[in-house]
């Protein structure tokens, strides 16, 4: 997968930690990358901390359910409760960031992502966001792709910091595609 290519010189560094560090559970058939933080391609998100992403089967085939749908979740030292502002500037950075140094064309100038978030509900200890990502896809299909997004953000009381989850996918919110990623859960640990 060109995905891991690109970040394996961000994971390497976990070696046989993968499996004490992992924040999320899917089935066999999803996908796994750790990356620590801060990202080594978007210094500007400064939390310390890892990233644990879940691609779905299928991620990089345009005709597939999974198309560009995964899951990732951010285990850092945000003490401060996010907010929609919050997750537009730090998604906005992390999709520069990335696109930037997966593009081989050094001639294209990348659009900037656009990201657009609201809160929808407020439960004890977690807070939900819907929203879309505008990137551009320098991974596939070199166009802009626009991903439809929700953010459950976990209060965790013991380290008291905040557990942000990231469910995208260019499917609609009613494709099965979700049906795959609200299976994609915070391990009950966190």
């Amino acid at each position: 997968m060109l995905l891991s290519i690109v970040l394996s010189c961000a994971i390497c560094s976990f070696g046989q930690q993968k499996e004490e560090i992992n924040l999320l559970q899917a089935d066999s058939t999803w996908g796994k990358e750790m990356i620590q933080m801060p990202f080594w391609f978007a210094p500007e998100i400064n939390y310390n901390g890892h990233e644990d992403i879940r691609f779905a089967k299928g991620w990089e085939k345009i005709d597939s359910t999974g198309f560009w749908t995964y899951a990732f979740a951010w285990d850092i030292n945000l003490k401060t409760k996010p907010t929609a502002p919050f997750f537009e500037e730090k998604l906005k950075l992390y999709f520069d960031g990335l696109m930037k140094v997966v593009n081989e064309d050094t001639l294209f100038t990348i659009p900037k992502t656009k990201a657009s978030f609201i809160e929808i509900t407020q439960k004890k200890g977690m807070t939900t966001y819907t929203g879309t990502v505008e990137t551009y896809d320098a991974f596939i299909t070199k166009k802009m792709i626009t991903l439809n997004v929700t953010i459950e953000s976990y209060y965790r009381r013991k380290t008291k910091t905040y557990i942000p989850l990231f469910r995208c996918s260019p499917k609609d919110f009613e494709h099965e595609a979700w049906e795959m990623l609200n299976q994609v859960k915070l391990r009950s640990k966190y």
